[in-house]
């Protein structure tokens, strides 16, 4: 596997980043991410608390820890994916569970997702921060990340 970005490895990768994320399993999340790897989660931080930044392992594992334990996610579809060389854009809908609440959701999400020598170095997902930010209550994602969100995501 080397950095070329071949299709049907990046489509691999990225389906079983989703796979993992839909069984809530942060070990197999995190298999498929590179050593120094980047996650954002988009949105202004001033508007969402969902906006979040990660880099590296520790942080990332830390972020995805946090995102599972306050999302479960109960189905997840990948609508449509396009992948261009080493990058892939995913059109996803997504129905949750908000630990905080209770509350379940469906909403849909975009995901920018680049892979190299077989391992997602940056992952970036859009999603609709008006509606998940309220699920978020000040002991979990948004709290525990508050020095690693930036202006505008």
């Amino acid at each position: 596997m080397g950095d070329t970005g071949d299709t049907s490895e990046v489509e691999s990768i990225v389906r079983q980043a989703y796979a993992a994320r839909k069984r809530n399993d942060l070990e197999g999340c995190l298999a498929v991410f590179a050593e120094k790897p980047m996650f954002r989660m988009a949105g202004a931080k001033l508007a969402s608390p969902i906006a979040i930044t990660s880099t590296g392992t520790v942080e990332l594992r830390k972020t995805l820890g946090d995102l599972i334990s306050a999302f479960e996610w109960i189905d997840h579809t990948i609508v449509s994916m396009v992948i261009q060389g080493s990058k892939a854009a995913v059109h996803g809908r997504v129905k949750l569970e908000a630990a905080a609440t209770g509350d379940v959701v469906e909403t849909e999400i975009a995901d920018f997702i680049e892979v190299k020598d077989g391992r997602i170095v940056s992952f970036t997902e859009f999603c609709d921060t008006a509606l998940i930010g309220p699920l978020i209550t000040s002991d979990n994602v948004a709290e525990s990340h508050e020095q690693n969100r930036p202006t505008a995501w």
